[in-house]
């Protein structure tokens, strides 16, 4: 299964890595490769400004491999679907903890429609982001910015789709030390924190991403 942006997304982000975690559900194993996006304006900065391989404003998307396939084992992605999507949401958690990120809570779980017509759960975690020791006035690398995480999961016709984002809730620049011998203009231009926008361009992606056979794009 491929999956890639829609092309709305395509020009102004791009790939920045691959990744591969493993979980089980019921006696099914799932390989989920997760692809990670930067936003080609802020690279640079977002690359100087945190302390993690995840962006502060990231999108993601993921290709789920259900081994053998749920249609082997007699059942269908939606007959699972309550105990794939809580998986699901647990493994990115880790994910994001594991590139250094503190996931604090579940602040929403929504029921969405996906590309494909089907029911998906759509989960928004709070978060609080790590910046860059050398940026800070205690450098010991504590200094944080809260964010806002985005997971959504939906059953395609043989596995299920995934996809979300982070993003900052509040301006770096709070963070920054003002001794820091860095140029803080030119290191956080464009970069003010925009949740509002921000939410939209991880919408977009979850409710038009193309998964390919099972999950076709959005008109």
């Amino acid at each position: 299964m491929t999956s890639h942006l829609p092309e709305s997304l395509a020009e102004s982000w791009r790939p920045l890595g691959t990744r591969t975690g493993e979980s089980s559900v019921l006696l099914a194993s799932i390989t989920a490769e997760t692809t990670l996006y930067e936003p080609i304006e802020w690279a640079e900065q977002l690359s100087r400004l945190g302390a993690s391989e995840i962006p502060a404003r990231s999108l993601f998307a993921v290709d789920v491999t259900v081994s053998p396939s749920l249609s082997d084992l007699g059942l269908s992605p939606d007959a699972v679907f309550s105990k794939a999507a809580p998986k699901a949401k647990t493994q990115f958690i880790e994910t994001l903890e594991d590139e250094g990120l503190s996931v604090d809570d579940t602040r929403k779980t929504l029921e969405f429609e996906a590309a494909n017509g089907a029911a998906g759960a759509w989960f928004v975690l709070d978060a609080t982001y790590p910046v860059a020791p050398d940026l800070t006035a205690n450098g010991d690398g504590t200094e944080r910015i809260g964010t806002e995480a985005h997971v959504a999961i939906w059953p395609t016709d043989e596995s299920y789709g995934m996809a979300g984002g982070t993003l900052p809730l509040e301006d770096v620049t709070e963070a920054i030390d003002e001794n820091a011998a860095v140029d803080v203009a030119e290191l956080t231009d464009g970069f003010a924190a925009d949740p509002e926008r921000d939410r939209e361009t991880v919408a977009e992606l979850i409710r038009t991403i193309d998964f390919g056979t099972g999950a076709e794009s959005a008109e």
